[in-house]
Formats: C-alpha cells, sequence, structure tokens
C-alpha cells in the first residue's frame, strides 16, 4: 500500500484532526505545547511539481498525520477542562488504570515486578510516549486501552517465551500464551510498507507464530 494510502487510511490529517474536534490548529499547537497532546505520528515532506497550461510550479508542502484514536483524547481533555500537563497526566493515568483492571478482569495476571519499576514511574514512562506519539505508530488506533494491551501483551509474551528466546514451548505455555497473542493481534499496527520488519507486530507476532508454529485466530 502507498504510503500517502496508508495514511489517510489509518490517520487523521491535521485538518481533519482539528475538525473533528472543532478546534483550530493553533489550539492544536498550544495543546502540544503544553504537553496535554500527541504530537503526529507522522511528519510529511513532499516535493511537488506541478504542470498546466500556466507553465511549472514547483513547491513544497507539509503535512502532520494523527491516530484516530487522539480524537477521543481530545474530546477528553475539552470534556473535562484539562488546561495543565499534570491535569493531563492524571486523566491519562486513570485510563490506562482502567484499561489495565479490564485486562485482570479478563483473565491477564501480572504484578509490577513485570514493568521493570513500580506503576507510578512505569505511567509516567508511559505518558511521556504517548505525548511523544509512539503509540500512535505502534498501535492501531494511538487508544489508551490498545497502549495498555500492548503493555501487558508484551510483559505476558516475554515472561512466557524468556524474552522470545525459548527455543520450544509446552502445551501449558502455548495455552498460556495465545490470549496475549491474540490481545496484542487487536492492539498493535500492521505499519506502514516501509517499517514492516521493524514492527512489534512482526517481532511479536509474525515471528513467533513461525518459531513456535503458533496460530492467533
Amino acid at each position: 500500500m502507498r504510503l500517502s494510502r496508508f495514511l489517510a487510511t489509518h490517520f487523521y490529517h491535521s485538518e481533519e484532526l482539528c475538525q473533528a474536534l472543532a478546534i483550530d490548529e493553533d489550539t492544536l499547537l498550544l495543546w502540544q505545547d503544553s504537553s496535554l497532546f500527541p504530537k503526529p505520528s507522522y511528519c510529511i515532506k513532499n516535493q511537488l511539481s506541478c504542470s498546466s497550461y500556466s507553465g511549472l510550479y514547483e513547491c513544497e508542502e507539509y503535512d502532520d498525520y494523527y491516530p484516530r484514536g487522539c480524537v477521543n483524547w481530545g474530546q477528553g481533555l475539552a470534556k473535562q477542562k484539562i488546561t495543565s500537563s499534570s491535569q493531563a497526566f492524571n486523566y491519562f493515568a486513570q485510563q490506562y488504570m482502567a484499561a489495565l483492571q479490564k485486562l485482570v478482569q479478563h483473565g491477564f495476571e501480572f504484578n509490577e515486578e513485570l514493568f521493570g519499576c513500580d506503576i507510578e514511574e512505569h505511567l509516567q514512562q508511559v505518558w511521556q510516549q504517548f505525548l511523544c506519539s509512539k503509540y500512535g505508530v505502534l498501535t492501531q488506533n494511538g487508544l489508551i486501552d490498545e497502549i495498555a494491551a500492548v503493555d501487558i501483551g508484551r510483559l505476558v509474551v516475554d515472561d512466557i517465551t524468556e524474552l522470545r528466546t525459548k527455543p520450544s514451548l509446552n502445551q501449558d505455555e502455548r495455552t498460556r500464551l495465545h490470549p496475549a497473542m491474540k490481545l496484542l493481534n487487536r492492539a498493535l499496527s500492521h505499519g506502514a510498507d516501509h517499517e514492516k520488519q521493524h514492527t512489534l507486530r512482526t517481532r511479536y507476532i509474525d515471528a513467533l507464530v513461525l518459531k513456535y508454529d503458533l496460530s492467533v485466530k
């Protein structure tokens, strides 16, 4: 799929995002400068050469693209009347913890030791990654539920497969691994063509399906 088609299919152009949120681009920039809203996931620079009856025209155009889940986040900021980064972080943390609790209710067991740090430190790390739009590239829509799913799915997979190095899995391990793989399959982005070999989907789904002869259906 051409990059332009991939972006148009899975992301919002900055103008589309602003229209969906009923804000102008100055407000979007203010939110970003105030650490309330993620940076764009993709920044495109186009060298254009246009030929017409009037002659040849050349120019550069710049376009920013955001994951579609950013609409949910922006609507939440407006609804909660959030104006400071600390308020935005607290709002993010509440949603992230609620997403983790849903995963617990669906049978995913984990503890803070798996994060390698306490939950507050982990939340700060994820928040900064959210703001720089890391998850806008890694997940399908940049939703907080997807972010939590990717974090927990990876932890469970790494724990069972010993960081994806275990040569084989017994039946119990395969049974425990399958829900985590399905979770990642629903949350992880397929990536643009030029990124596919470096994506988490390639490392945590495609490679493991082949290595352990698995299915994620």
